[in-house]
């Protein structure tokens, strides 16, 4: 798969996801590949006017990490979004895909836990190709709390339909 396929399906995965926070979703970027001068990737505005970011990357050293049960607080923006991406592709289990694995990377994340905490997603597709999209992630003019204001959210059941 390319990565615009990529990126399409987890698009249309988000914007389905039906999460209160999420206001907007939206593409960005000219890359068909991962590592150009142009990444390509999705932004997900939130109700703050912070934003999150998934686009194709190239980063070595990959750690694996379990998806937990409860997404990160907003105030950590960018694992929550991987978190998310990573239950939203556990609901739907996209045909094209073969399997996605939450990942650390290297030197990201904050200090004391560089490396260690999530900061994208690796997705194995069907066909053979793997890609790794990568989160980042820009405060808004409100502060994200450090308690999840939707704690009750659960993914539609129907996502996967």
């Amino acid at each position: 798969m390319h990565l615009a396929q990529v990126l399409d399906v987890i698009e249309a995965l988000v914007a389905a996801s039906g999460h209160p926070e999420i206001t907007a979703v939206e593409r960005y970027g000219n890359d068909l590949v991962a590592g150009g001068p142009s990444p390509a990737g999705i932004r997900v505005r939130y109700r703050t006017g912070a934003e999150a970011y998934l686009w194709g990357a190239i980063w070595p050293g990959e750690n694996a990490l379990p998806t937990p049960e409860q997404l990160p607080p907003p105030s950590r923006r960018v694992d929550r979004i991987a978190v998310f991406t990573a239950w939203l592709l556990d609901a739907a289990r996209p045909a094209g895909f073969r399997s996605w694995q939450l990942v650390a990377l290297p030197e990201l994340g904050p200090t004391d836990e560089r490396g260690k905490v999530p900061s994208g997603v690796r997705i194995d597709c069907a066909d053979g190709t793997s890609l790794l999209l990568r989160a980042t992630a820009a405060g808004g003019p409100e502060q994200d709390p450090d308690v999840d204001p939707y704690p009750e959210y659960r993914v539609p059941a129907s996502l996967g339909a």
